[in-house]
């Protein structure tokens, strides 16, 4: 212990040390010692530039490894719940203390809530590890070493997701184990060395398991020799196992934090009297208020106001809505309007700085669904004569302008280019779409892999509705979930939604089955679907393309008739002004 103080001085005297922890931790059949060397939040060197020093300080200490973390880091790590670091400050591991400035104190409450995403996170995966180990002892005994080579990776990156999430407090989504293994090795530094690239033959094991994650699915050849499974087994099984117990102990560990932690002291709250420069003012537009119920109003404005504070908007924009279905934000209504039980309006919301996705928010008497852009996007997009931005802006209902800002320029449309990108863009994604569909048959009538061809048709669909939401109103979506994109294609035509939201429990099933597609294959096999959900699911989803292609017909005849009616009056403003320079010309002309 004394020589360690010696040593750590030294290191103090070479780099700008805020404070120094020691900790062990076990590892498999050994146990471990790792110092964590938080640098002073004054130091303007970046980390890795001080790390060779470090090195040369600690190499008298070969049975220490090392983490430098800058103080602001650790600072938010701690906030943020990260249960390693958690852990690993603790007041009985401080070695050396330079710096005044405090690390934060987590309160009892606070430190349930790790408790509670640790359990959330570590537990489902756990489960799920004992679920793909049994298959891979299945298919081992029957000798499919492929399939089970598969089953192996499944629950090496299950447990190591898991430990990211509920131990590190990070999330690394790759399905290779190499990633992961070098995520895990910044934390717990023997990761790095079990399969080290300068040992070619348990690289190439690696490489191997992690190429068995797609091979086994798409490549008819992939073979997987019964040693190269049994060594990568007797590998990876003592990691998992011992995964499993390191977070039990940290576990353990947090209880202890939890029993000992107590809660602040109630504060008597200040009200603070708002003096705010600019209050949040919506307008609701005559022929809305009207139609809405006056609970529904008062919900659609609490709505509004919420989402105006939250992302910090400098405009909202009334695109339209479905009380009556008697003003959208369309081009042509060639379709009959349904009857909705409740109402549902659609904003366009535009911010100042950075925000957040476009979402649905769903209140029990009304739906708003805001489509949310960034102020500099806009300005971008009005710049390229972006159709939706122009209509939205010259057709909608402006409900709110942030105090002091004035209402947005928006330029001529240029009627040829909108038509050119429709077409282009309906064109592209409709292809995109087709193949999937394709791919999708192939996997149900050849693999009868019902899991596989439903995401399929769910790919197909958000690719088909992605062109359908550009060629019909010129948006260019922010999210592909299924749920969302059918609300915004509900924007161009009722019917279109319609053809997934009848009521029907099979409909409502099928919608779902393939919303959860992606999650149902690689995570989820209680929400695999069903054969009858397939079947549901591709007769609406047929009723849907026929009715898309027809909407984009629509759209273009729509845009033809602007791109002629533009041309025409071009060529009328230029007669005038052709025979006006004949004019001028004769009168300039020698002898007239």
């Amino acid at each position: 212990m004394h020589i360690l103080q010696t040593i750590l001085d030294k290191l103090a005297n070479k780099i700008p040390v805020d404070r120094i922890f020691e900790f062990e931790y076990p590892f498999i059949n050994t146990t471990a010692r790792r110092l964590l060397i938080v640098v002073d939040a004054k130091c303007q060197v970046a980390v890795k530039t001080l790390e060779p020093m470090a090195e040369l300080c600690l190499a008298e200490a070969p049975e220490h490894s090392f983490d430098l973390i800058p103080y602001g880091e650790l600072k938010t790590a701690l906030n943020n719940g990260s249960l390693y670091y958690l852990l690993a400050c603790r007041e009985p591991h401080l070695r050396l203390l330079s710096g005044k400035k405090p690390l934060p104190i987590l309160s009892r409450k606070q430190l349930e809530g790790v408790r509670t995403k640790a359990q959330e996170h570590y537990e489902k995966g756990r489960v799920k590890q004992l679920d793909f180990l049994d298959g891979m002892h299945f298919y081992r005994e029957k000798g499919n070493h492929a399939q089970a080579l598969f089953m192996l990776h499944q629950a090496a990156e299950l447990t190591f997701r898991g430990i990211e999430n509920a131990v590190f407090k990070r999330d690394r989504p790759s399905h290779g184990l190499q990633e992961h293994l070098r995520l895990m090795g910044k934390y717990i530094p023997e990761f790095a060395a079990l399969f080290p690239k300068d040992e070619p033959h348990y690289f190439r094991l690696l490489k191997l398991i992690d190429q068995s994650y797609t091979a086994v699915r798409y490549q008819r050849n992939f073979d997987v020799e019964p040693e190269e499974l049994d060594q990568l087994y007797q590998k990876l099984i003592p990691l998992l196992e011992w995964c499993n117990r390191y977070y039990d102990q940290c576990m353990r560990a947090l209880e202890l934090l939890i029993d000992k932690a107590v809660d602040p002291a109630p504060v008597e709250p200040v009200i603070i009297p708002d003096d705010s420069p600019h209050p949040i003012k919506i307008t609701l537009p005559e022929p809305l208020s009207t139609e809405l119920a006056i609970e529904q109003a008062k919900a659609f404005n609490t709505i509004l106001t919420g989402v105006a504070k939250r992302e910090a908007l400098d405009y909202l924009i009334l695109l339209g809505h479905e009380i009556s279905q008697t003003k959208k934000l369309i081009r042509y209504t060639s379709d009959q309007p349904a009857s909705a039980k409740m109402g549902h309006c659609y904003v366009l919301g535009i911010g100042s700085g950075s925000t957040s996705k476009s979402h649905t928010i769903v209140h029990p008497l009304i739906r708003v669904t805001v489509l949310l852009c960034a102020a500099q996007h806009t300005k971008h997009a009005l710049e390229k004569k972006n159709h939706f931005f122009i209509q939205a802006l010259s057709k909608g209902t402006t409900l709110y302008v942030h105090e002091g800002l004035q209402p947005l320029s928006v330029p001529e449309p240029d009627w040829s280019l909108v038509l050119e990108k429709s077409r282009a863009a309906w064109k592209y994604r409709k292809y995109k779409a087709d193949t999937y569909l394709q791919c999708a048959q192939l996997a149900h009538d050849q693999r009868k892999d019902i899991g596989a061809a439903t995401m399929l048709v769910a790919q197909s669909l958000e690719q088909l509705c992605i062109g359908l939401i550009y060629a019909g109103i010129g948006y260019r979506v922010d999210q592909c979930n299924i749920p969302f994109l059918l609300q915004v294609c509900n924007l161009i035509s009722p019917e279109l939604a319609e053809c997934f939201v009848t009521g029907r429990d099979s409909d409502k099933d099928a919608l779902k089955a393939l919303a959860n597609s992606l999650n149902a294959v690689r995570y989820k096999k209680e929400d695999a679907p069903t054969d009858t959900d397939l079947t549901t699911a591709i007769a609406n989803y047929d009723r849907f393309r026929t009715h898309a292609a027809q909407v984009c017909e629509s759209v273009f005849e729509y845009l033809d008739g602007l791109v002629a009616s533009t041309s025409s009056n071009v060529v009328q403003e230029a007669r005038p002004a052709e025979a006006a320079k004949t004019e001028i010309r004769a009168e300039e002309t020698p002898g007239h």
